[in-house]
């Protein structure tokens, strides 16, 4: 599923940034069948991320852990929501704020940081390890469509 870059509500709209509008960033599902065809299309475009003073707020404006947003968000590439490849001056910063829940302080409060793509609190810092890369793992085939 593929994000929206349409403004939103109260957010902070990120229309004056170098991708706006871009078909390369926010990659229709029809250009894609897995994850291998998804890297060839937003990795030669990633570099337009590097130094970019919006990627905190398209994280904000795109939701892309929520929405399930494959492409180019926030100096990131996103597979169904999940990061798969970053520039390399991605700072953790830029993603959402934690929640602070019970399991805090704790690996599986790490993990669920992770899991909802945000940024470790203080007490879940120590046990943050990095999630699994979908790539990694089987292909992600698209069914075809009639």
């Amino acid at each position: 599923m593929t994000g929206s870059r349409s403004r939103l509500p109260g957010t902070h709209v990120t229309s004056h940034a170098p991708c706006f509008g871009d078909e390369d960033f926010a990659v229709a599902d029809d250009r894609w069948k897995n994850g291998q065809d998804l890297l060839a299309i937003c990795e030669p475009v990633l570099y337009v991320c590097g130094g970019c003073p919006y990627r905190a707020a398209c994280i904000r404006q795109v939701v892309p852990a929520k929405s399930e947003f494959s492409g180019v968000c926030g100096g990131r590439i996103w597979l169904n929501g999940v990061i798969v490849r970053a520039v390399p001056d991605a700072d953790m910063s830029e993603l959402p704020a934690p929640v602070i829940r019970q399991a805090c302080g704790t690996a599986a409060g790490s993990r669920a940081h992770r899991r909802a793509v945000e940024q470790q609190c203080p007490d879940c810092l120590p046990f943050y390890r990095p999630g699994p890369n979908p790539l990694d793992e089987e292909q992600l085939e698209l069914a075809d469509l009639p």
